[in-house]
């Protein structure tokens, strides 16, 4: 952090300016440092799209919608939702590919006090159901696909998106709003009203939906705006010190290559929600295809990405990048996973003009975290950042809630913020498990912190032991990644009866790229002690499982890799 940038932070969050922040005691008791001037609700924070309503909003396929045309859509919405009988702290569900009806119905369902409840659209119809059930929603607006298997909700709502053919069980999404108002009528909302259920991924056993209220989401969201408004005022310093004239205003409107599920927060609150405040364009994609991104930078002048770190490395690994016009294009955002370091540097010289970052967060925390971004990314590529400023704090601690204070201590990374959810729906122990009495959150990740860099060593659950060693999978992933042959790795332990576990890994390679095991093995000799080289390996696998944030799913690999072992045996 130069001081340059201290300075503009010290400036923009000093008492009477947008950013000031204050100490305040929430309805739980528990006292957090939050904003001062933040809006109360959600509904009043979509009033900053109403500041260039004739903009364009959303780009889908062939479909282009201006923020004034979706916010009416969303008013219509609300009053159906309300003619069919919803009322504040209804839930009603969403499970649907991102398309501009997802995000019509978040902003409806927010904006008259309901609760948004968004399923995950890569469920098959039993997981489907298990969250209808857990979040007890009255209303589903889903498309035609995951309607499929839900006929035991006979009591259930359901309005179909874009449907192919008409059908008696369901109502047509257009139809169900056709006739209704498109200005929003009067919601007595307050700023601790309950806002979403997010669904954690389900790595292990039932997911749990992750209530959150106004208050929660919107403590994220000035967060990552008031970092943006220091990023910007530093390249305007940067300028005039140069001797280049400032830039007062963009010369095009920014634009943001949606391709996250509208499920995970990443693809809501960074993707979404964000470009309402920054009035910029989202040109959506509702299935991820690189050459087909390539293409839709160029030809929609696009700005920005927000996603997996797999998916920028798959733009500049595309056969086809150099064919494109991609001056446009400036940051490279990540989030959901840890970027292999090694990757840091090729995303920047590959993409000369545009700029890697990475982001820490969790469902629980509505992503908040840490941010790392420009030259210190570069300087410091193994770590998630810093703690963002000025309201949230990222700490270690041990098994036994000790806070550690040595640098490089290794324990569990967790987070205090204004941000943090309300609790796990309808499940008090699992909240207890990882909220103490000062707010707290327990991140579930191992790791520890350095000259205020959070670095991520493993998920504390994951961590390998191996007869009395810890493995951390992160360390051998990152030896593997050196290998040029090498795509994606995974790294996880499986039972094992006298060292309790061992270490295995699968491995994705790169296209027309080969591999065999003895050959990896000499590869990794130098750069890993022997007993953290995997003993079981499988190479060459066409798609690493994943959980629906974009991360490996180990838990499917375990088991798939114990399954091998038992019908060899």
């Amino acid at each position: 952090m130069t001081e340059k940038y201290t300075e503009i932070l010290n400036s923009l969050t000093a008492p009477d300016q947008i950013f000031a922040f204050q100490e305040q005691k929430h309805v739980s008791g528990i006292t957090y440092r939050e904003f001062a001037n933040t809006p109360k609700t959600l509904a009043e924070f979509y009033d900053f799209g109403l500041l260039f309503p004739e903009w364009e909003f959303i780009v889908f396929n062939n479909e282009r919608y201006t923020y004034q045309e979706i916010i009416k859509k969303s008013a219509k919405t609300a009053n159906a939702l309300k003619g069919a009988g919803v009322k504040k702290g209804d839930r009603v569900a969403i499970c649907m590919a991102n398309n501009p009806e997802y995000i019509i119905s978040f902003m409806a369902i927010t904006s008259m006090g309901a609760v948004c409840v968004l399923l995950n659209s890569w469920w098959v119809p039993d997981e489907v159901t298990y969250g209808l059930e857990n979040s007890g929603s009255i209303v589903l607006i889903a498309d035609e696909k995951r309607m499929k298997g839900l006929e035991k909700f006979t009591d259930l709502k359901k309005v179909v998106v874009r449907p192919s053919i008409q059908s008696t069980e369901f109502e047509d999404f257009n139809s169900f709003i056709s006739t209704q108002s498109n200005n929003f009528s009067e919601s007595a909302l307050d700023t601790n009203d309950n806002a979403t259920i997010f669904y954690t991924s389900g790595s292990t056993g039932f997911p749990k939906g992750v209530l959150s209220t106004h208050r929660n989401i919107l403590a994220t969201l000035f967060s990552w705006a008031l970092v943006t408004t220091i990023k910007k005022e530093e390249e305007n310093f940067e300028l005039v010190s140069s001797g280049s004239p400032e830039e007062s205003a963009p010369k095009n409107q920014s634009a943001i290559l949606h391709c996250v599920p509208l499920f995970h927060v990443t693809g809501s609150h960074s993707g979404f929600l964000m470009s309402i405040i920054a009035g910029r364009k989202m040109v959506m994609m509702s299935k991820w295809d690189p050459g087909a991104a390539l293409k839709l930078i160029q030809d929609e002048k696009i700005g920005a990405i927000t996603g997996v770190p797999t998916q920028t490395w798959d733009l500049l690994t595309h056969p086809d990048r150099e064919k494109y016009d991609l001056s446009t294009f400036k940051e490279l955002s990540g989030g959901g996973a840890p970027r292999p370091p090694e990757h840091v540097k090729k995303l920047k010289d590959g993409f000369k003009d545009a700029e890697p970052s990475i982001g820490y967060g969790l469902t629980e925390t509505n992503a908040a975290g840490t941010l790392n971004l420009g030259k210190e990314y570069l300087s410091h590529p193994g770590s998630c950042g810093k703690a963002i400023p000025p309201v949230t704090d990222v700490a270690i601690i041990d098994e036994n809630w000790n806070f550690l204070l040595e640098p490089k201590a290794v324990g569990e990374i967790v987070i205090k913020s204004p941000a943090n959810m309300v609790c796990y729906w309808g499940n008090q122990e699992a909240t207890d498990e990882v909220f103490n009495d000062d707010g707290w959150f327990k991140s579930g990740d191992l790791g520890y912190i350095e000259d205020g860099f959070v670095y991520i060593v493993d998920r504390v659950k994951d961590l390998v032991i191996r007869g009395g060693e810890n493995i951390s999978c992160i360390e051998v992933e990152a030896a593997i990644y050196n290998h040029p042959s090498v795509q994606e790795a995974a790294v996880f332990g499986i039972p094992e009866e006298r060292l309790g576990e061992t270490l295995c890994v699968a491995i994705c390679l790169k296209p027309s790229a080969e591999l065999i095991e003895q050959e990896l093995r000499d590869f990794l000799q130098d750069k890993l002690a022997a007993f953290k080289i995997p003993s079981f390996m499988q190479i060459g696998i066409e798609d690493l499982p994943r959980v629906a944030s974009g991360k490996f799913s180990k838990k499917q690999l375990r088991d798939d890799f114990v399954a091998i072992g038992e019908n060899a045996s």
